[in-house]
């Protein structure tokens, strides 16, 4: 873990065990301590809201027309609107947890079980979700006698909102995933369906030596090896801001704005960094170290949608042409990653001072040459076990 995640971390174990010290010796009321956690609570209910809002979001409009219908039918489940926002709250931070846990490795793995297999996973989840942030919301607030006082009617409605919510809430969130948070509300409006003109970095990832390896894997093992691949390259895009815009086989199309020249060319560095953390978990899972080429060009692009059935973004132009051109160029120069002076001229003087000029250069299909760029380290190669 990084130093500074670490010593964040502690220093938040301390900040939390401090109060409760205090308190066993007496050294503060009871009350005080109970303000720190309440403010404590607000403040990272709303960093969680203005880090996750996609997430969350989806989740509380779900929520409000849920309670906008108990509140029709006249239902009070609890005495008190405290105790309602306390347990909704602790339970869309579990089930923002449980988002979470899908885009992390273990997530992948989670994906590849049987459908029976991820069932049983969701609603046991879900049963330790409910039973904590109930035992949490009715001990501070006191209120086991509820349990004697409900009649029957309201536990089937509560438990029926309890499981509903969040599994539309996941439903919604897979298909704004399979669009892209980017993109969700431009499909909605139609917006695509005249292409849209922009600017921006466009980045070509393709997976080195992709075809060999299907040739030394069997075919669902090949394909394994790719999906992974395509997880660590595309998590770690993410991260730096980077739009997924389409999936090439094994490969990605990216766009990132032409102001963050910077967050491209370090995502790529990121991605090397992550293969190289994760290059024993490969070899022992499939004896091959994957590595990759990339092409990076800068301008205006068309965007457009394609299809009504199944959506498909079509990205158009001279300047998607280019970076297609120089990640395949990467083979010809022994690089890892080629970038063109629109892109080079956007970077920050702290990152040009790692740029190594790669002279200029013919680009199939297009007239005249162009300067092209590389980084000095030129990104080493990973090398697998039988290599070293």
């Amino acid at each position: 873990m990084n130093l500074k995640i670490t010593v964040a971390v502690l220093s938040l174990i301390v900040l939390n065990i401090l109060p409760i010290t205090a308190l066993y010796f007496e050294l503060i009321p009871k009350n005080y301590i109970l303000y720190f956690y309440w403010a404590e609570s607000a403040v990272f209910g709303i960093l969680t809201i203005f880090l996750y809002a996609k997430y969350l979001l989806v989740f509380f409009l779900l929520l409000g027309f849920a309670l906008l219908i108990l509140n029709i039918i006249d239902i009070h489940i609890w005495n008190e609107t405290k105790t309602q926002i306390t347990f909704w709250s602790l339970y869309s931070l579990g089930w923002l947890f449980y988002f979470e846990i899908g885009k992390s490795s273990f997530g992948l793995w989670m994906k590849r079980l049987n459908p029976f297999k991820r069932f049983l996973f969701y609603l046991t989840y879900m049963a330790l979700t409910i039973t904590i942030c109930t035992f949490i919301t009715l001990t501070v607030y006191n209120q086991w006698s509820l349990f004697n006082q409900l009649p029957l009617k309201i536990y089937i409605i509560i438990f029926s909102l309890i499981f509903t919510i969040p599994t539309l809430s996941i439903s919604f969130l897979r298909i704004i995933d399979m669009i892209g948070a980017n993109h969700f509300i431009h499909f909605l409006f139609g917006t695509y369906h005249r292409p849209i003109e922009k600017q921006a970095i466009v980045m070509f990832l393709d997976m080195e030596g992709s075809s060999a390896m299907a040739e030394k894997l069997k075919a669902r093992r090949a394909m394994a090896l790719i999906a992974r691949f395509i997880f660590d390259a595309s998590a770690t895009f993410r991260m730096y801001g980077g739009d997924i815009l389409n999936y090439t086989g094994d490969g990605l199309v990216l766009l990132w704005p032409v102001t963050k020249a910077d967050k491209a060319i370090a995502s790529v560095e990121a991605l090397q960094s992550r293969l190289e953390n994760n290059k024993q978990k490969y070899i022992k899972e499939f004896g091959i170290m994957p590595d990759f080429r990339i092409g990076l060009h800068a301008g205006k692009v068309i965007i457009s949608q394609i299809g009504e059935e199944k959506l498909f973004l079509g990205l158009y132009g001279d300047v998607v042409n280019t970076a297609s051109r120089l990640e395949s160029m990467n083979k010809e120069l022994g690089t890892k990653i080629i970038f063109s002076n629109d892109v080079k001229r956007r970077l920050s003087l702290e990152r040009q001072a790692c740029v190594k000029a790669l002279g200029l250069k013919e680009i199939r299909g297009r007239d005249g040459k162009i300067k092209v760029f590389t980084l000095k380290n030129n990104l080493k190669p990973i090398k697998s076990n039988a290599q070293e």
